[in-house]
C-alpha cells in the first residue's frame, strides 16, 4: 500500500464545532464527494450531453407536463396511479428529514427541495395517503454529530412514522432512530450507519456498488491482470475501496495496488503516478466533485494508458466539456439508472415535469433525483397500508417485505437485508456502467448485480 502525506496548505489548523480542523475538513470533503457521486449516479447524462442528438427525454418531459397522472400511470409506479386527480385534506401525516443545509462546510438544500416537490405533487394530485396530506419537517444537522443526534431526538419526540434521508456524514441520528425503532429511508448513503443499521433502507449502492461494478468490469471485460485502486482515505470510502479489492481477488486478480491519498488533496498527480508505476491494466479512481478535474489532469500528465474508471459525478457535462475528449474518452462511469435512449425514460421525464411544476427552482439534474426517488418509493409503501399500519412498525414491516418491488428511477428493490454482504441496508445496490465516447455516455450492457458478484448477505 502506498501512502501520501497531507497537503500542508489545505487544513491550516482550522477548527470547527470544537473539533480538530482535519476531522471537519475531511468530513466536509466526504459530503461533497458523496453528493457528487450520487448526482452522477442518477442524472440522465445522455440527454444532457452537448453532443447528444437524442430528443426522447425532452419530448417525454413535455408530454408528462401536460398530464402528470397519465405519466405516472406509465411509470414504474403505475400501479398506484389514480384515474382522477384529487387533493389531500384533513390531518397531515408528518414525516421527518435529516439533511445538511446552510453551513459554510457544505449546504445541500436541493435534497429537501426535491422531496418537497414530490410531496406537493402527491398532496395536490394523488390525494396524499388515505386522503391525508403529507407534511415534511426538515431538520438541519448543521454539519455536526451532535446536530444529527438532536434532529433524530426531535423526530422521536414528534412521533413521526418515518424519517427520510438527505445527507448526513456522521450518521449518529440513524443510531438514535434505530434505538426507537423508527425507519430511516433513502437519501445519500455515505455514513456507515446508513448502509448497516437495521432501521435503514436504501435504494442505492453508494460508492460500494460503484467500486464492485468497476472491479468486475476490469476483471471480466478488460481481463486485467494488474489493477490499482486510488481513493481518498476516509472511513466509508476506504471501505468501498476494500470491497473493490475483495471483488478483484474473488475474480482471480491478486495484483492490486491500493493507493490512498488525503481527502483534502487537490493535486492528484502523485497518487496517480504511484498507481501507474506498476503498469496496471486498469485504474479505479474514487474521486468526485472537485477531484474530477484533478483526476483527468493527473491521468493526462502521467500519461496513463490503462482503462480508467471514475464515479458518475465526473461525467458531468460541464466537467467533460472542460476536460475535453482527449482526457475523457474511453473512461467508464457508474450510473444507477438506464441511459439507453432506445426507449423513453418515463420515470425521469415525470420527475423533471414535477420539478418544473412544483419545485422551488432547484436544478433537476443533480442529486435531487436520489431524494425524490426515496420519497416516491416510501409513498408507494404508505398508500398500500391501512390507516392503523401507518406507524414505524407498520412501515418497517412493509419495507422489509419488498421483493423485486418497483423503485422509481432505479433498479427493482428487495429489502431482505441480504442484497450485499456486510451492507444489509442496501435494497437495490445494482449499477449500470457507461463509457464516454465523443463527449456522450454510452451504456455498457444491462444492470450489474453487484450483490451477486461480491456475495449476497
Amino acid at each position: 500500500m502506498v501512502r501520501f502525506g497531507e497537503d500542508g496548505g489545505i487544513l491550516g489548523g482550522r477548527r470547527e464545532h470544537g473539533g480538530g480542523g482535519r476531522r471537519w475538513f475531511a468530513a466536509a470533503a466526504v459530503a461533497a464527494m458523496a453528493m457528487g457521486t450520487m448526482a452522477g449516479c442518477s442524472e440522465d447524462r445522455a440527454a444532457d450531453s452537448a453532443t447528444s442528438t437524442t430528443t426522447t427525454v425532452p419530448a417525454s418531459t413535455a408530454a408528462c407536463a401536460e398530464d402528470l397522472l397519465a405519466c405516472l400511470g406509465r411509470s414504474s409506479l403505475g400501479d398506484i396511479a389514480p384515474t382522477e386527480p384529487s387533493e389531500a385534506t384533513g390531518e397531515p401525516i408528518v414525516l421527518g428529514m435529516i439533511n445538511q443545509e446552510n453551513t459554510p462546510l457544505g449546504s445541500y438544500p436541493e435534497l429537501s427541495s426535491a422531496t418537497r416537490a414530490a410531496i406537493e405533487f402527491v398532496n395536490a394530485e394523488l390525494g396524499g395517503v388515505n386522503g391525508r396530506p403529507i407534511q415534511l419537517e426538515v431538520c438541519n444537522t448543521e454539519f455536526s454529530p451532535e446536530g444529527s443526534t438532536a434532529c433524530a431526538q426531535g423526530f422521536v419526540q414528534d412521533g413521526v412514522p418515518a424519517v427520510l434521508g438527505g445527507i448526513d456524514v456522521f450518521g449518529n441520528g440513524i443510531d438514535t432512530l434505530e434505538e426507537n425503532a423508527i425507519p430511516f429511508v433513502g437519501g445519500i448513503p455515505v455514513s456507515t450507519q446508513s448502509v448497516t443499521n437495521d432501521n435503514s433502507y436504501q435504494w442505492s449502492g453508494g460508492t460500494w456498488g460503484a467500486t464492485i461494478a468497476f472491479a468486475n468490469h476490469a476483471a471480466t471485460e478488460v481481463e486485467a491482470e494488474k489493477v490499482a485502486i486510488v481513493y481518498p482515505e476516509f472511513g466509508p470510502i476506504t471501505s468501498s475501496a476494500e470491497y473493490g479489492r475483495t471483488t478483484l481477488a474473488n475474480l482471480g486478480v491478486t495484483d492490486v495496488a491500493m493507493v490512498p491519498y488525503p481527502i483534502t488533496a487537490t493535486d492528484l498527480s502523485s497518487p496517480i503516478q504511484a498507481a501507474a508505476s506498476n503498469d496496471p491494466d486498469a485504474i479505479v479512481m474514487l474521486a468526485a466533485d472537485m477531484g474530477c478535474k484533478g483526476a483527468f489532469d493527473g491521468f493526462a500528465t502521467v500519461g496513463v494508458t490503462a482503462k480508467v474508471y471514475l464515479v458518475g459525478a465526473c461525467a458531468s457535462p460541464a466537467i467533460i466539456e472542460e476536460a475535453g475528449p482527449e482526457k475523457t474518452d474511453g473512461t467508464v462511469f457508474n450510473v444507477e439508472g438506464p441511459i439507453d435512449r432506445s426507449e423513453a425514460n418515463v420515470d425521469f421525464a415525470l420527475y423533471q415535469a414535477v420539478a418544473e411544476k412544483y419545485g422551488d427552482g432547484f436544478d433537476p439534474i443533480g442529486a435531487g433525483t436520489v431524494t425524490f426517488r426515496s420519497f416516491m418509493n416510501l409513498y408507494r409503501i404508505m398508500v398500500g397500508l391501512d390507516e392503523a399500519d401507518l406507524t414505524p412498525a407498520g412501515i418497517s414491516e412493509a419495507l422489509g417485505a419488498q421483493v423485486d418491488a418497483p423503485s422509481f428511477m432505479g433498479h427493482p428493490s428487495t429489502c431482505d437485508r441480504e442484497q450485499l454482504d456486510g451492507l444489509p441496508a442496501l435494497c437495490s445496490p445494482q449499477q449500470i456502467l457507461a463509457e464516454m465516447t465523443g463527449g456522450e455516455l454510452i451504456q455498457i450492457g444491462d444492470w450489474v448485480d453487484v450483490g451477486a458478484i461480491y456475495g449476497a448477505g
